[in-house]
């Protein structure tokens, strides 16, 4: 804890939720930066911290350019801003021209291009093309785009794409590019020509454009070669290049201190230094949320999706940013007023490298310096105890029949002349050991239409995406839910009456069986179709609930609901919560289990084990992954390639594997002990490398809190290894901002545990109206 500690206690709060920035140590910045260079990730950086007016951390590392010689970087280097275009120019633009009364974002994009006049388009607003809810492709055909504009947007509205007034979340390069076209035609000037007068100038953006002029050229970041030559001062982005460097989602060139003064009016709503750019009230709309299906958006910008993941989840609820694919972006907190700008050509030379580690290491340590939860954290003593002794009391041991065999038992009656589809897996048998898809298209009383299947894919041996097939035995289609498609299209659902999940759970939030229950009765609700749960058991026990709430605005695919790490529930348990929580109009069924009890480990049930994943063969190994899991996305071997994943965690830059286990061993965690070991994973992260580290060997399942030990073992390690370990993709899992900050700051591990468990006791209280079981 203390360096990172002391720092934190000498807050000043500034705003609610504010440290005081002054005299921090930002050396861990330094630190990421040089590693992404050493990596080879990137040739160099520009890294810009600021708050209000004041410059936190403004540095360049690295080198600018590597061929045809070695520049070094500096920080007035001018880089390819790609897709920040969009909202460093674009967006802003079109709401300088909402500000003189010109657009009204809630006008269909038809008043203002007469391509989209028709009445197909009638719903399309300018507001959703900012927000990408458009459904526009996400890249125009390069044929349609070297017509140039105006010839560019006839072909542009005519492209083979179907609008659609419930059009999901689509990032989409086309609807930026169609509104670069609308600023020109509604300003009558280029875009341009109208960014410079009406942004650039205003804000003495002196090193900001499009096009640069040759006399630039010594400053900027080259990218990388395109048919011999080196784009240097040559927009990187192919489309953009069609249009001769301008357009509305890439072409822009800046610097960080451009780019500063730019997020600086916007913090300041909409002025700078007396200069007037946007109206409070058109800032206050560029920050405002919007959903968009699993994504959260603003006008322009992002808040929560998978682009933005890596940076938003450091920042408090509310923040605003972008990404540029040459490795660039910008991320806002408005009420704290504090922004951070990376800048990278990570494409330099030869179109590789990557910006996201850097990225998410950099918003991080800012986040974790700069910001802390409101109040204290509060725990309320429900519930098995988080450390200390074992829950009394033996579960009762028995036969438990699970959904499938009562439905089964039923001689599938609820089932009868209707057109079914099963979601399933190797785990969906019987008490036999029997494959429920074999037993349903054997019943002979309705239909069997389809088969879906999750990620590992129907048999559950997959460690990739997984295809759609057809099955061996019934020539039915296997539609993959973890390929190209995580949700159910309408060609799937169709004809079909009702969905039957019959998958075992592992009791995790982060296993990604829960979502894609969420998707498909979310997708079935738009298509009329029943959802029939066949209920299984937690192998955790349906008892024992542990970890962070998810913060609700970081949904994503290993995050579905905000449910903490460990559910205790049953998967028709929580679909039952889903439904109700975010009012998805479906027709749910749930069949229930008999013989289960809340208290009863899967070993307890008498039922049958079957792997559910690859890497998790025992239950042992699922009560684990709870907590071990978090750690996977780190740069830390978790176990996959050895005989007992989950059960081990190691690393190269481990050298003292005895030395950490008696440090953990000292802390006397409940329920778990720690054994040094070396061993050498033949898949994944360090295969074929010997590796350092520890062995958990559970000592008691009742006491053992697994989301503590990972989220401990991580603490320990940052302590020990902080030049090495790199744990900011915790977070990826985690996916809580308070207990996140709390690990980073290096609080007391006491603390740390007050902020996983402090959404508990109200989380039990929600939970409580869904559970069947007693």
């Amino acid at each position: 804890m203390g360096r990172r500690a002391a720092v934190i206690l000498l807050v000043v709060l500034l705003w609610p939720g504010l440290a005081s920035s002054q005299s921090l140590d930002w050396s861990d910045l330094d630190r990421a930066i040089r590693d992404t260079v050493a990596a080879g990730d990137a040739p160099g950086a520009v890294v810009l911290v600021g708050q209000g007016d004041r410059v936190l951390y403004r540095k360049a590392i690295g080198s600018r350019a590597l061929v045809p010689a070695v520049e070094p970087m500096t920080p007035d280097t001018i880089f390819d801003i790609a897709s920040l275009t969009k909202p460093v120019v674009t967006a802003p633009a079109v709401m300088a021209l909402v500000d003189a009364g010109k657009i009204d974002l809630d006008a269909p994009l038809g008043r203002y291009l007469k391509e989209f006049k028709a009445p197909r388009y009638a719903w399309l607003t300018v507001r959703r093309v900012l927000t990408h809810t458009a459904g526009f492709a996400d890249v125009p055909p390069g044929d349609v785009v070297a017509k140039g504009f105006p010839e560019a947007m006839a072909a542009l509205a005519a492209t083979a794409w179907e609008p659609s007034p419930t059009a999901p979340f689509r990032y989409s390069d086309t609807g930026f590019i169609v509104l670069g076209e609308l600023v020109r035609r509604v300003s009558g000037k280029p875009l341009d020509r109208f960014a410079r007068e009406r942004i650039f100038q205003p804000l003495s953006m002196r090193d900001t454009t499009f096009d640069p002029p040759a006399a630039w050229r010594a400053r900027i970041a080259p990218t990388e070669q395109v048919n011999g030559t080196m784009l240097r001062g040559v927009v990187h982005d192919p489309n953009a290049r069609l249009l001769k460097g301008v357009a509305g989602h890439a072409g822009a060139f800046s610097t960080v201190d451009d780019l500063g003064r730019f997020c600086r009016m916007l913090l300041n709503g909409g002025t700078l230094a007396g200069r007037h750019v946007l109206s409070a009230t058109s800032v206050q709309a560029m920050f405002a949320p919007t959903a968009a299906g699993e994504a959260t958006r603003a006008l322009g910008w992002d808040m929560a999706s998978g682009f933005s993941r890596p940076l938003g989840s450091f920042f408090p609820t509310g923040s605003v940013g972008h990404t540029g694919f040459t490795g660039t972006s910008i991320w806002m907190d408005p009420p704290s007023k504090t922004y951070v700008i990376i800048l990278s050509n990570r494409v330099h030379p030869i179109g590789k490298g990557s910006a996201i580690e850097l990225r998410r290491r950099v918003h991080a340590v800012v986040g974790a310096k700069l910001f802390v939860p409101d109040g204290e954290p509060v725990t309320t003593a429900v519930d098995a105890p988080v450390l200390g002794q074992a829950a009394t009391g033996e579960a009762p041991s028995g036969r438990t029949r699970t959904g499938l065999d009562r439905l089964a038992a039923a001689g599938w009656a609820p089932l009868a002349g209707r057109s079914v589809g099963l979601a399933t897996n190797q785990t969906g048998v019987d008490a036999q050991g029997r494959r429920g898809v074999d037993l349903m298209a054997a019943a002979g009383v309705f239909k069997l239409r389809a088969l879906f299947s999750p990620e590992h894919g129907l048999d559950g041996t997959l460690d990739a995406t997984v295809p759609n097939s057809v099955h061996g035995t019934t020539g039915l289609t296997v539609w993959s839910l973890y390929g190209s498609d995580r949700r159910p299209t309408p060609a799937m659902l169709r004809d079909l009456d009702v969905i039957v999940f019959d998958i075992q759970d592992v009791g995790v939030r982060f296993y990604t069986y829960l979502t894609t229950l969420v998707y498909i009765m979310e997708e079935a609700a738009r298509r009329g179709v029943e959802v029939m749960v066949l209920d299984r058991p937690n192998p955790l026990t349906g008892r024992i609930v542990e970890g962070p709430v998810m913060d609700p605005d970081l949904r994503s695919f290993t995050a579905p609901h905000t449910i903490p790490v460990r559910t205790g529930m049953t998967m028709g348990e929580f679909a039952r919560m889903v439904v109700a929580e975010r009012k998805i109009p479906v027709k749910l069924s749930v069949v229930e289990m008999d013989g289960w009890e809340r208290s009863m480990w899967f070993d307890q049930t008498g039922l049958p084990w079957v792997n559910p994943s690859p890497n998790i063969r025992s239950p042992l190994e699922a009560l684990l992954y709870s907590g071990v899991g978090l750690l996977e996305a780190t740069n830390l071997s978790v176990g996959r390639g050895t005989d007992t994943p989950f059960e081990v965690v190691g690393a190269p830059w481990i050298t003292n594997p005895a030395g950490l286990a008696d440090a953990l061993n000292s802390l006397g965690l409940a329920g778990v002990l720690f054994q040094p070991v070396n061993f050498q994973p033949t898949a994944s992260v360090y295969a074929g490398q010997m590796v350092g580290g520890v062995r958990l060997v559970v000592t008691d399942r009742e006491a053992i809190r697994p989301v503590s030990v990972g989220l401990t073992l991580g603490r320990m390690l940052l302590d020990r290894y902080p030049a090495q370990f790199r744990p900011a993709a915790i977070q990826n899992l985690l996916v809580n901002r308070s207990t996140m900050w709390s690990f980073l700051r290096g609080d007391s591990l006491t603390r740390l545990q007050k902020w996983a468990e402090a959404d508990r006791a109200s989380f039990l209280q929600r939970r409580a109206s869904y559970l069947i079981y007693k």
